[in-house]
């Protein structure tokens, strides 16, 4: 089953990428739920102006998305104010489909 899921928060040069398209959210300041949702919409939004076949991950968006709107004020990352660093990290999300061999979680 499919779905939207958080692949990693790093910065730019120690990610290693994703097979299907990634949305990237900087952040430089504590971030809660709220705030997370509005950015991936927003970087959806204007992905998805520029690559128009991942309009079929709309939809896992938006249940991830409800399901960060249920606690809105939860903290999902908390880090100090980085809006002076040169390179803040980033929350890199993508679509994955899990399978899972002897109750082991793999990405395919």
């Amino acid at each position: 089953m499919k779905k939207l899921a958080l692949l990693d928060y790093t910065t730019s040069d120690y990610f290693t990428g994703y097979h299907l398209p990634v949305i990237a959210i900087p952040v430089f300041s504590t971030l809660t739920n709220k705030e997370i949702s509005e950015e991936l919409k927003r970087e959806f939004d204007y992905t998805y102006e520029l690559y128009e076949e991942i309009n079929q991950y709309e939809e896992l968006l938006n249940e991830y998305c409800e399901d960060l709107d249920k606690n809105p004020d939860i903290i999902f990352v908390e880090c100090e104010d980085n809006s002076e660093d040169f390179e803040p990290a980033y929350l890199y999300f993508s679509i994955i489909d899990p399978v899972y061999n002897n109750g082991i979680m793999f990405l395919s």
